[in-house]
């Protein structure tokens, strides 16, 4: 039977073979990856070509905005400006952004191909894992543009790496890797917020992982788990504490971000019966006046930026005050119409097209042009575009034209391919058959409990086709971890 082994180890020939062979030797092993790592790396060249020096969202501008000053209270956490823009923007322009985040976009593809390797995947299966993430014209596209969700991406690589990726006799990683994990963790929350609800997996796979939790009377299987949690939550308290400490001090207010307050009116403004709600005088000013099957999220999460809605109030409001109980009160009121808001949300992004549904964002945000898409902002982006890179942004329509009819043919990962992924995972995660024997449970729970997990989390604030990438990179390498352990391909690594 083949035994795979990682990238350029056994079967590739080390030692005084010649770098020729040895190059072949790597091609002819994990050629499906070649092909695919070739496409990926093509389509990231016309995009890097096509929309010169990189594509500014509505949210660039706050980024850029915030490099060097770094304060805390805006919509997005500093991560992105302080960690990614600061430094890159120190040596080049934003077209080297641009292209270190597609070169991270590939490096991301290696990493969850490796992982599956390292699990004991055949390499064509291995090359499913990494497939989505090369070809999916949304991810390519994000990676065009100055903002943070690809750094997510990498985020959740490092982590299952970290998690997954041991070499231990019981298959659970140390102390030394779940303090990592912790750390990586708590710096992707620094780069998306939304990364905080990956504690909740990560913490049931560290108590899990290796089966120690089935001697709970054994005190040297607690303190195993105890180490390893432990070590998990203390590194990532840390980075956490430490960014909440400097959010206090520039804020003068305990948390990580002022954009809790948005998060809860948005998600409770859209299916508020304020007929029936017993209000106050002024929550009661926050009321939608749309009809419930006309609200958009989205307007209602950016609605305290409106001065003509907040001059309804009497001056003086503390408006993230209102809309945070506004929003406590349609929970407390109505919690089955919020959860089925969200549900309804989840289960959008496993359609098997990418288009909008009423009152979505739209779809089209994050669509490839023919032309440089300026997202009604033209002068701003110009502006901008010349300040860091010396000229206007450019195209190549040509390319663009290309770029966008693979986008919206072929080019995306369709959601009931990501669903089964996840169903495979779960069956794996549940001992169905063969898996039971595996020793990959736990990791395929911890893979396809951080995918559900995360895409719950943000469908709790709204839907967005955007939101749904982190499941392109979690729900294949679950979906594979769980067809090699309903397969019965042993990881003698694993218990």
């Amino acid at each position: 039977m083949e035994t795979n082994q990682g990238i350029g180890t056994r079967g590739v020939g080390l030692g005084s073979e010649p770098r020729g062979h040895r190059v072949r030797g790597i091609l002819a092993r994990h050629w499906l990856l070649a092909i695919l790592l070739a496409g990926g790396v093509a389509l990231r060249v016309l995009a890097w070509l096509a929309y010169q020096p990189a594509l500014l969202y509505f949210d660039s501008f706050r980024y850029l905005d915030n490099i060097g000053i770094h304060n805390p209270a805006g919509l997005h956490p500093i991560g992105y400006d302080l960690l990614i823009l600061r430094p890159l923007l120190s040596v080049g322009g934003l077209d080297l952004v641009s292209a270190v985040q597609h070169v991270a976009g590939l490096g991301c593809a290696v990493g969850l191909y490796a992982l599956a390797l390292r699990l004991r995947a055949p390499t064509w299966l291995g090359a499913i894992a990494a497939a989505p993430v090369l070809l999916d014209a949304y991810i390519v596209q994000i990676e065009q543009m100055i903002m943070s969700d690809i750094w997510l991406l990498v985020a959740l690589v490092v982590m299952l790496w970290l998690l997954l990726g041991t070499r231990s006799t019981s298959g659970a990683p140390n102390p030394r890797r779940a303090a990592l994990a912790g750390l990586v963790l708590g710096i992707a929350v620094a780069l998306r917020m939304i990364a905080i609800s990956l504690v909740v997996p990560a913490v049931i796979y560290l108590i899990i992982a290796g089966g120690a939790w089935r001697a709970w009377r054994d005190r040297d299987a607690l303190r195993v788990i105890a180490q390893r949690t432990g070590a998990f939550l203390v590194m990532f308290a840390v980075v956490i504490g430490s960014y909440a400490g400097y959010f206090y001090t520039q804020t003068g207010k305990i948390g990580l971000s002022n954009a809790s307050a948005n998060v809860l009116y948005s998600r409770a403004a859209v299916v508020a019966d304020c007929a029936e709600l017993d209000l106050d005088p002024i929550l009661r000013l926050a009321c939608p006046t749309e009809p419930v099957g006309q609200r958009r999220p989205d307007y209602y999460a950016h609605r305290a930026a409106d001065e003509e809605w907040v001059d309804t109030f009497p001056p003086g409001t503390n408006i993230p005050r209102v809309q945070h109980e506004f929003g406590i009160e349609v929970f407390k009121a109505q919690p089955l119409d919020v959860l089925g808001a969200v549900v309804v949300d989840f289960l959008k992004g496993f359609r098997p097209a990418r288009t909008d549904a009423p009152n979505d964002v739209s779809v089209a945000r994050w669509h490839f042009q023919r032309e440089y898409q300026y997202y009604n902002h033209r002068n701003i982006t110009v502006a901008y575009s010349r300040e860091y890179d010396g000229e206007a942004p450019s195209d190549i329509p040509a390319i663009g034209s290309f770029l966008r009819s693979y986008q919206l043919t072929v080019g995306y990962t369709p959601g009931p391919l990501l669903a089964a992924f996840g169903v495979i995972a779960i069956a794996a995660l549940l001992g169905v058959g063969r898996a039971r024997t595996s020793g990959l449970r736990s990791a395929a729970l911890l893979s396809v409990g951080m995918g559900v997990t995360i895409l719950f989390a943000s469908a709790a604030f709204e839907f967005s086709w955007r939101y749904q990438l982190p499941g392109i990179v979690l729900l294949p390498i679950a979906g594979v971890i769980g067809i090699v352990a309903l397969w019965g391909r042993r990881r003698h690594l694993w218990n």
